[in-house]
């Protein structure tokens, strides 16, 4: 390889140069459409439609009980996990910019994180009595959706796409009010409505401008 080669691939050293190296990559980047949209589908998808079930539950409607209900959730989190080991396998060897690789370790590690929550809240649960169950776990929607809010705040960044900043303050102004209606019986309707507003929705739009990218590409 010839030094002018190496020079045009090597990021610059000095500070002033990382930081236009860092730039130049983002505007390279900038328009490539976030291939994640498949992804959000698939988890607002399974999960709404789950929170949906135990809403139905919860009220007594089609002859379900709220404990028969709750057997949504493990439902949900089976069908999520078939759907997104299909969706890894689907995109395993595809190409990806830098800034989609970033982008996507940003929501896996949300997506761990939501998990780690999860597990701590049920293990919290479990430790301080059957009582508990339900006002613990009652705060994992509560983080979802404060993790979504960060996710989105990052797309938002390094995207500059306004509409991905609505739904980012969607998700944070919807904490407060999942907290305000716990316990009035409508908390798993809500969650289902606020899933497709911040994760579902918002994954069609991507899907169809990462399909219309490929198509003009084509």
């Amino acid at each position: 390889m010839s030094e002018t080669s190496r020079t045009s691939v090597v990021p610059p050293s000095d500070p002033s140069g990382d930081l236009a190296f860092l730039r130049g990559l983002a505007e390279a980047g900038r328009d490539a459409p976030f291939g994640g949209g498949d992804y959000l589908i698939a988890g607002g998808g399974w999960f709404a439609l789950a929170s949906l079930v135990v809403w139905l539950g919860s009220q007594g409607l089609f002859g379900l009980s709220l404990p028969e209900a709750h057997l949504a959730w493990l439902i949900g989190a089976a069908g999520f996990s078939v759907h997104i080991t299909r969706l890894v396998r689907r995109d395993r060897g595809l190409p990806e910019t830098t800034l989609n690789r970033a982008l996507g370790a940003v929501w896996s590690a949300i997506g761990w994180g939501i998990f780690a929550f999860w597990l701590g809240a049920f293990v919290l649960a479990q430790r301080n009595g059957a009582e508990s169950v339900g006002p613990v776990m009652s705060t994992i929607p509560l983080h979802v959706l404060s993790a979504y809010g960060v996710a989105w705040s990052a797309y938002r960044l390094i995207s500059r796409r306004v509409w991905a900043g609505w739904v980012a303050a969607a998700s944070f102004v919807a904490v407060p009010v999942m907290a305000a209606v716990q316990g009035s019986g409508h908390e798993f309707l809500v969650y289902a409505l606020v899933l497709l507003a911040t994760a579902v929705i918002p994954g069609f739009r991507l899907r169809a401008a990462a399909r219309a990218t490929t198509v003009a590409g084509a």
